[in-house]
């Protein structure tokens, strides 16, 4: 079944397994995450993958990051794979004509169908490019028929009206945050009741204080009690499992609070690093039975009262 077509219909589990580019010019590394995709098979509908800018965030890495092949260019190899992809698109760092031309191109040259539209990470920096519904409108004049998608901050302020009004301008999914306890997803959720849109909620495995240091530089809000909790834990085994479970708990509560005409869900399962390649595989067979099996539920239930 066609990406799309799973998308956009709510009772269809989607599930998306997130993988960072390989390094430009490391032919050993792609072909090494070409193997491992296709040991996904089965698992995930989509690999997502993610457009990495060095940004100025708060606090600094300790080297800079390493240059990785264009995510188009990764779409392009995946499907040799025989597995469908996403892509993530940053649209504010180029000018309008340039952000044109590599729509066209990414469309008619490298085949990619599924996009997501990034903006900036800060309101108060003034970029030269598009803002995402730009870029979705200059996708639209381009007549390039993406399915298109965003990201969600699911703490910020008044984000379900900010969904609601990029579901105007065309966007049709979006991937939340990596996500750690459930009380703005489950709000969220409520707030975009009757809108016909696909939620991907976020989830890593955290194997060590690396992968938690990694995630707050990325922006991820890790709880206190988070971090606490896997610095006790101490082996990288357990503290994987620990947060599969707290995924779980996650998933039940977002489950269990459902408004009438929820919107559509799926889940995102994010790598982080190389290192957490087989954890975050247990992560997507755990969580991917248990979320599959959450949905079921709900629209059999659904389907015995006659909701709809």
């Amino acid at each position: 079944m066609d990406l799309k077509v799973k998308i956009e219909n709510s009772a269809q589990a989607v599930i998306f397994y997130e993988l960072i580019p390989p390094k430009q010019g490391d032919t050993a590394e792609l072909e090494q995450n070409l193997s491992f995709i296709r040991t996904l098979e089965g698992m995930a509908d989509a690999i997502n993958i993610p457009e990495i800018r060095e940004e100025i965030r708060k606090g600094a890495r300790r080297s800079r990051l390493p240059e990785r092949i264009e995510p188009r260019a990764f779409a392009k190899a995946i499907r040799t794979a025989g597995m469908e992809t996403v892509i993530n698109r940053v649209t504010v760092h180029e000018a309008a004509s340039e952000q044109a031309r590599w729509l066209t191109e990414t469309y008619n040259q490298y085949g990619v169908r599924n996009l997501i539209l990034v903006g900036g990470e800060s309101r108060s920096i003034v970029y030269p490019g598009l803002s995402v519904p730009e870029a979705a409108a200059r996708a639209r004049t381009e007549n390039l028929e993406f399915l298109l998608g965003g990201i969600t901050i699911p703490s910020r302020s008044q984000e379900a009206a900010r969904i609601r009004q990029k579901y105007t301008q065309g966007l049709r999914f979006f991937t939340t945050q990596v996500l750690f306890d459930s009380n703005d997803i489950v709000d969220l959720i409520q707030g975009l009741n009757g809108l016909d849109v696909r939620i991907f909620l976020s989830f890593a495995p955290i194997s060590d204080a690396r992968d938690v240091e990694f995630l707050q530089w990325l922006g991820v809000d890790v709880p206190k009690n988070v971090s606490w909790a896997i610095a006790q834990v101490g082996e990288p085994d357990k503290a994987v499992d620990k947060t599969i479970a707290q995924a779980s708990k996650i998933l039940t509560d977002v489950f269990d609070h459902l408004p009438p005409h929820p919107p559509g869900l799926g889940i995102n399962v994010e790598q982080i690093t190389r290192r957490n390649h087989e954890p975050s595989k247990r992560m997507l067979d755990k969580l991917g039975g248990f979320y599959r099996h959450l949905l079921q539920a709900r629209y059999s239930y659904s389907g015995s009262t006659g909701v709809v």
